[in-house]
């Protein structure tokens, strides 16, 4: 029972965040969130939980981060592989206890990459719900392994035991266990001890994730400008007063004037390089890449897109985690002059569901 539940946990786990990624980028996006979005909007009702579908590393400012990800993923997935190629030859082959290979570094080869695998498309995906099952998935798989070696002592004896002596669980040099025996052997009882441990594990992933969030806003090019109810972030390389610059160039601009909101709220101003960042800024508002792909811009020049939230607390810092915004309309610049507006239609944000802002 507890192999079969942490086979289906961790299955759900991949299937969550891959769906996410490859709908946000296909056709399919407009039925994916209609069943989707709830899971990602009905936390952000709370203003407990609101903070759960936000992103704590850079997604849309930097190429790099969610490339180093993809990279992750694919070492994680051919480990992956060559763990089950071996394994399963072995077993073809009728040898018993598997000893050499990646099984000569660490008993659980598979898991390992596995959890590498996990680990990259969070990088790509960094959603704090993400990391919350991310860290469980982790969790099941320790479970799972070690429901696997009871199995196997009781099915090979001796000869599985020496190798649980001479070869770590899942990291050459036990990194986690050291770590763990240090801080947790005090604990008597070996299930209050693990209790313990995950939520240790629980609060130090989340405490760990948001300050890694600040640390990325803190990296990031942006303006917080309290007494205007605006803010901006630059995913160009330019700094803070070049960026006030290009805002109040565009602002200055008539056209761009009457389509900004009147009512007493804040205002979110993203500054991009070309229609292929506009476009992401698009799909990860909830648009579908064909729709956001049609869009009339041109492919070159800096693109101001123009977010307005709509959240219940909007009257809060605009980069507050739980913070929801809506692409309202685009100002095209040319140089330091607006040379075209394109107004968003609202009816093509499908599912709404809470975007990344750097």
């Amino acid at each position: 029972m507890l192999k079969s539940f942490a086979r289906t946990a961790g299955f759900l786990a991949y299937l969550f965040i891959t769906l996410e990624m490859l709908f946000m980028v296909t056709p399919f996006a407009l039925y994916y969130y209609s069943a989707y979005a709830p899971l990602l909007s009905a936390p952000s009702n709370l203003q407990a939980t609101a903070w759960l579908p936000a992103f704590f590393l850079p997604h849309l400012s930097t190429e790099i981060v969610p490339s180093v990800g993809g990279l992750i993923f694919l070492v994680g997935l051919l480990g992956f592989l060559l763990g089950a190629f071996q394994i399963y030859y072995a077993k073809f082959r009728r040898r018993g206890v598997v000893k050499s290979g990646l099984y000569r570094l660490v008993r659980h080869p598979q898991y390992l990459f596995l959890a590498l695998a996990g680990l990259g498309l969070l990088i790509v995906w960094p959603r704090f719900i993400v990391l919350i099952i991310y860290l469980h998935m982790l969790w099941c798989y320790y479970l799972l392994a070690r429901s696997e070696e009871e199995r196997m002592q009781s099915r090979y004896g001796d000869v599985y035991q020496e190798s649980m002596r001479d070869t770590p669980m899942f990291i050459p040099g036990t990194p986690c266990g050291r770590l763990a025996h240090l801080l947790f052997d005090w604990i008597s009882g070996r299930r209050l001890k693990l209790f313990i441990i995950y939520c240790v594990s629980v609060v130090v992933s989340i405490g760990g994730a948001l300050a890694l969030r600040q640390l990325s806003l803190r990296l990031t090019t942006h303006l917080n400008l309290r007494d205007e109810k605006m803010a901006a972030v630059s995913f160009l390389s330019s700094n803070g007063m070049q960026l006030r610059e290009l805002i109040e160039s565009a602002r200055s601009d008539r056209e761009v004037q009457d389509r900004l909101p009147r009512q007493d709220g804040w205002l979110l101003v993203l500054a991009a390089n070309g229609k292929a960042s506009a476009i992401h800024v698009m799909i990860d508002a909830g648009m579908t890449r064909g729709q956001a792909t049609n869009l009339l811009l041109a492919e070159k020049g800096i693109k101001l897109v123009f977010l307005q939230r709509k959240d219940q607390h909007a009257q809060k810092d605009p980069f507050e985690a739980g913070a929801h915004w809506q692409p309202v309309f685009i100002a095209e610049l040319d140089g330091q002059k607006v040379s075209h507006i394109l107004d968003v239609n609202q009816a093509l944000f499908h599912g709404n569901p809470l975007m990344p802002v750097f």
